[in-house]
């Protein structure tokens, strides 16, 4: 059974330390996670519920000091069991590397040449604006020396490399869409 990607971010960040869905939500932004895994902030919510209601954490409300009450979550034995099982599964797991562009990609042939060329820069803008998003968020986190930010670092390098990669790759793709339209 294959775990929801919400409940493996919201169990692993939970498997840190104890916190409420804010601070879920902060220690997602602060690990740079947004450009390796899209989550929405109410999913989050909804997992812990979700969660809580299965006996996979455990929440306690708390006084709040300076702000509103808070529900505090702790990750619970069988939480980390289903955390465990879906890392593993999802290391194991044969699937492509997919963007919304591809399938895009995947029909450029079916535009006029000149809406195919425009397409097609249109993506490496994108991708070159990707890039310059991870310089600007390894410059924004460069100070922190967090507990978890040199695997965060290290998928940014992940993201990089791949942005890299589909630049070359797009170079030939536009060579091949040009043959095809001879």
């Amino acid at each position: 059974m294959t775990v929801p990607k919400v409940e493996l971010v919201v169990l692993g960040l939970l498997a840190e330390e104890p916190m409420h869905g804010y601070d879920l939500l902060e220690r997602f932004r602060e690990r740079s996670m947004g450009f390796w895994v899209e989550i929405g902030k109410a999913s989050v919510y909804q997992a812990l519920a979700r969660l809580e209601r299965t006996g996979r954490v455990v929440g306690r409300d708390r006084d709040g000091i300076a702000g509103p009450d808070r529900r505090v979550f702790r990750i619970t034995r069988t939480g980390r069991a289903r955390l465990d099982a879906g890392l593993i599964e999802r290391f194991g797991d044969l699937a492509p590397y997919e963007a919304e562009s591809s399938t895009a990609l995947g029909f450029a042939h079916l535009l006029s040449a000149g809406r195919a060329r425009e397409a097609a820069d249109a993506r490496e803008r994108s991708i070159a604006d990707l890039l310059d998003a991870v310089r600007t968020e390894r410059t924004r986190v460069s100070s922190d020396r967090g507990v978890g930010r040199a695997v965060a670092n290290a998928l940014l390098d992940r993201q990089e490399a791949l942005a890299k990669a589909e630049l070359a790759w797009l170079k030939g793709f536009r060579t091949s869409l040009s043959k095809l339209r001879r």
